[in-house]
């Protein structure tokens, strides 16, 4: 690298015009913002910028040689596609410098249109590793703006290795979840993080509790335990640009200008001081105690050196600026429920050939699953080191054994973060599938799916993907997926007009432990052995099932993979047994049960129970039979969780005020 040649872009927000003039009079390069539409920041209407504004900050910023990026990095459903088109080609006519893309239906939409508008990812997309940027470079992407949730040693060797520009959140608001991975608001809410309209469940008030009893652990602490504090590198800009970081974003397109204008200022001039003086520079005490005194909450690096830990995080919660919510209820299912459907269909593709997969994570819950019918065989990639789960190259092909021999499909799963290290772990067991007829492999990310490629394998994309619209769709037929699997933030209404107007198979999931969050690091480390999952852990999950327990009481399990990642699960599990009719009547091909957190006995008993259901129902398909309340309580009584519809009763393309959706939210069953 050589510092005399090397310019690093500033990239400011803007959520109005006051705060463009302000960010751009500071110093910034360039300044993001967004129209009123297609962006992650829809919270409040009085702010974002109308078509005109949007052309009046280009040619304004245009003007003192600053550039302007657009967010159009939402979520987007069919019905909100039409609208889409027109806007793209506005935003090319008007000269905008780049478009800030999450949804792979965008990118698709901006190739099939030919437009000449450069695309940067979202962190949104969460791009972890080489294969990812590399594969979205091929897709037409420039610059990838990264996960939040990987080194600056991880940036660097993306950034040299796909050979592409790299963009890094520097200061500002921090999620706690993988980017793009956090379903808890639109599925608790109706109102998506992935769609700009989190309601912020990691800032809620939480104890650490034992998963089946709910009883608190010891002297555990409790509050704000999944509250992050405020990023901040600004003693680290060295670091930085030694890393190869094209562009050093701040977050804040909320934010007004004057507590944006002194943040801007001072980034500006601690990066011109380096460049000018690199040998000598350091940074000025006075200018962090400017803006430290300035802050929202407190500063952290989070993952830029190291795995996250306890100081990442403020337990307190002594300075959260506003809290959109306080604890929700997940609304159960109850026998009352059983004679109201709400998921009204015409007839659809109900005489078509449907099939029940199961994804599963031990031998034994394989046999169990196929003694009890299920047509296809998912085995899930991440496991449990609790319950001693672990596939080995044997299990592995025992496995694909016994279901061919029972003239059933196998499938072999993924994890849903793949950095290099899982890359070569998933390459080791993509070689055992190609040499042992599987019947294709379920990818969680473009890295994955890039491997899977190169052993000519059937590819099925899980809903990690996030996939709401057929132009999604396009772009991954395009990529050579053979099926794909609805976001879990699909209402039934999204996913009937998903599956009919589809190009290729479409799966769902119908049942099962789902998950609302996905961390990085691991709470059990943080909270009981004061570590992290990279230091010199006790390994707490190995003894105890731990759990969060929010302000309402509901309990959300917390699984330890073997990673050492955590999943937050939803205090309910999916079930729509009592509604499988109206599915069936959709044009999805697969309908899944996800259970491998599941334990053997119950895995036969839920799909015993679809498969009889799915049986009777195609077997009649002019006649509907109600659920029995015997067999709906059979089930209930089994099942650790209460049971819930999850999404599939929601809309999060539907836009509702906050205080509507908390009057919904905290109503107890």
């Amino acid at each position: 690298m050589k510092l005399s040649q090397t310019k690093i872009e500033l990239l400011a927000p803007a959520g109005k015009w006051d705060v463009l003039e302000a960010v751009i009079d500071a110093g910034a390069d360039a300044v993001y913002l967004a129209g009123k539409r297609f962006n992650m920041r829809m919270h409040r209407s009085d702010f974002n910028f109308t078509n005109e504004q949007l052309a009046q900050a280009v040619e304004y910023a245009h003007q003192r040689n600053v550039k302007i990026y657009v967010t159009v990095n939402n979520l987007i459903s069919d019905d909100e596609m039409a609208g889409l088109y027109d806007y793209l080609k506005y935003l090319q006519d008007i000269n905008v410098n780049a478009i800030i893309v999450h949804d792979l239906g965008v990118i698709n939409i901006v190739n099939e249109m030919k437009l000449n508008i450069p695309m940067h990812a979202s962190t949104m997309m969460n791009v972890h590793s080489v294969e990812m940027a590399m594969e979205l470079k091929n897709l037409g992407v420039s610059r990838i703006i990264t996960s939040r949730d990987i080194t600056l040693s991880q940036v660097k060797e993306i950034g040299e290795k796909a050979d592409i520009e790299t963009e890094y959140f520097i200061h500002g608001d921090m999620c706690v979840s993988q980017s793009g991975q956090c379903h808890s608001s639109g599925v608790i809410f109706g109102k998506s993080a992935n769609r700009g309209e989190c309601m912020k469940p990691c800032r809620w008030k939480y104890s650490i509790v034992e998963s089946k009893s709910g009883e608190e652990i010891g002297d555990l602490p409790n509050g704000y335990l999944l509250a992050m504090k405020d990023m901040c590198m600004f003693q680290h800009i060295p670091e930085l640009i030694q890393a190869g970081v094209s562009s050093f974003k701040i977050e804040g397109r909320m934010r007004h200008g004057d507590f944006l204008k002194p943040i801007i200022g001072l980034y500006r001039k601690a990066i011109d001081d380096y460049l000018c003086s690199p040998l000598t520079y350091w940074h000025k005490t006075e200018d962090f105690e400017k803006m430290y005194k300035d802050r929202v909450r407190d500063f952290t690096t989070s993952m830029a050196f190291s795995h996250t830990t306890s100081n990442v995080f403020d337990y307190t919660g002594s300075r959260e600026p506003l809290f959109l919510s306080r604890g929700a209820v997940e609304k159960n299912l109850t026998p009352e429920d059983l004679n109201d459907n709400p998921f009204a269909t015409s007839n659809g593709n109900q005489k078509s050939r449907k099939y029940l997969a199961v994804k599963v994570s031990n031998i034994n819950a394989v046999r169990k699953s196929l003694s009890a019918g299920a047509d296809y065989i998912y085995l899930g990639a991440e496991v449990s080191p609790a319950r001693g789960e672990g596939w080995t190259k044997e299990t592995l092909l025992e496995a694909a054994r016994m279901v061919h021999d029972k003239d059933k499909k196998i499938v072999f799963g993924t994890p849903r973060i793949c950095t290099s290290r899982e890359l070569s772990e998933i390459e080791w067991l993509f070689e055992i599938a190609a040499g042992s007829g599987v019947d294709g492999v379920l990818v969680h990310n473009l890295g994955a799916l890039q491997c899977a490629k190169r052993f000519d394998l059937d590819i099925f994309t899980d809903f990690s993907f996030n996939v709401l619209n057929t132009g999604s769709i396009k772009m991954l037929e395009k990529l050579g997926v053979k099926r794909i699997t609805s976001s879990i933030e699909s209402s039934f209404n999204d996913l009937y007009k998903l599956a009919k107007n589809s190009t290729i198979s479409v799966e769902c999931i119908v049942h099962g432990s789902l998950p609302s969050m996905l961390l990085e690091h691991c709470l059990p480390a943080m909270l009981v052995t004061k570590t992290n999952a990279r230091g010199s852990c006790r390994l707490p999950c190995r003894y105890i099932n731990y759990a969060l327990k929010d302000q309402k009481g509901e309990i959300r399990p917390i699984e330890v993979d073997q990673y050492c990642r955590n999943h937050i699960m939803f205090a309910a599990d999916l079930c729509v047994l009592p509604y499988l009719n109206s599915f069936l009547m959709t044009d999805v091909e697969v309908f899944r049960i996800e259970a491998q957190y599941y334990e053997d006995d119950l895995v036969e008993t839920v799909v015993s129970q679809y498969r009889k259901r799915m049986d009777l129902l195609m077997d009649n398909p002019e006649v509907f039979y109600p659920l029995p309340e015997s067999e709906w309580n059979s089930l209930v009584e089994k099942c650790p969780r209460g049971l819930s519809l999850c999404a599939y009763s929601q809309d999060v393309t539907r836009s509702r005020s906050t205080l509507e959706v908390m009057k919904t939210a905290t109503q107890v069953n």
